[in-house]
């Protein structure tokens, strides 16, 4: 699979400024990963999707990510007038293929909203988001993070991520074979899946340039949500995969979201 070709592709196919589409800025944006035995993570993974894993050592990994930012100018293209909003978001996603298309997607196992109007995606679209409180205290200096601290609490349970950027892109990173694979499963799914809360699967895009990115590291982790699906623990969460961070980065996302039959 040539990678560079069709994340090339992803890039320029930039969607059509629709009536419920949503253009916003994420800013201190990160992704958190972890690496997860694939026994582990498998049976929250329905059909027809498979994880995306790789081999280490005798066993075999999928990767979890929990990736928070910033929503800035949140605004959506064609209904006036045109309010923004500004609220802090996680996400907590996975790397699957569909086995239908071929295709590399991302599972939502939940997301976190620091913002009333997370009764939208909710109540009307029934997604599987939750309220959040936020706390949060940045410091970057020469375009590196010298202070990233976010703090968040929701009904799934509390957030911590505190980590350090650097003046380092990003570079390969474990289970991956080229940095152009790497862009395109890690930082580049434009496809979305979950659970509803009426139990039914359900879809989403986004479009985004490409990514930025400076490898991050760790000063103190804790997802409870990923504690209580039992995929890391908290020793295990202080050990991430790898932690990438970037200022900022351009985003649309595509919306009303849908069921899939």
């Amino acid at each position: 699979m040539n990678f560079e070709s069709i994340l090339k592709e992803r890039i320029n196919q930039k969607p059509l400024k629709q009536r419920f589409n949503v253009h916003t800025f994420l800013e201190h944006f990160s992704i958190v990963s972890y690496k997860v035995e694939l026994h582990k993570i498998a049976p929250l993974i329905p059909e027809p999707f498979k994880l995306w894993t790789f081999e280490s050592g005798d066993r075999e990994y999928a990767l979890i990510s929990a990736v928070t930012f910033k929503d800035k100018d949140f605004q959506f293209h064609n209904i006036n007038p045109k309010p923004k909003f500004a609220f802090y978001q996680t996400n907590f996603r996975s790397y699957i293929i569909n086995k239908k298309t071929n295709e590399h997607c991302a599972w939502f196992f939940g997301t976190n909203l620091g913002s009333v109007s997370h009764i939208i995606p909710k109540y009307l679209w029934k997604m599987p988001w939750e309220q959040a409180k936020y706390q949060c205290a940045f410091h970057v200096e020469a375009n590196v993070y010298q202070e990233y601290s976010v703090l968040f609490e929701s009904k799934t349970g509390k957030g911590i991520v505190e980590i350090e950027g650097s003046t380092l892109e990003m570079q390969l990173l474990e289970g991956f074979k080229s940095i152009e694979e790497q862009f395109f499963i890690l930082t580049h799914p434009v496809e979305g899946f979950y659970h509803t809360r009426d139990h039914q699967l359900g879809t989403y895009e986004i479009w985004h340039p490409k990514m930025k990115l400076q490898m991050g590291t760790a000063k103190k982790l804790y997802f409870e949500f990923l504690e209580r699906l039992g995929l890391v623990s908290e020793h295990e969460m202080n050990e991430p995969h790898s932690v990438l961070i970037t200022p900022s980065i351009e985003f649309e996302v595509i919306l009303p979201p849908k069921k899939v039959k």
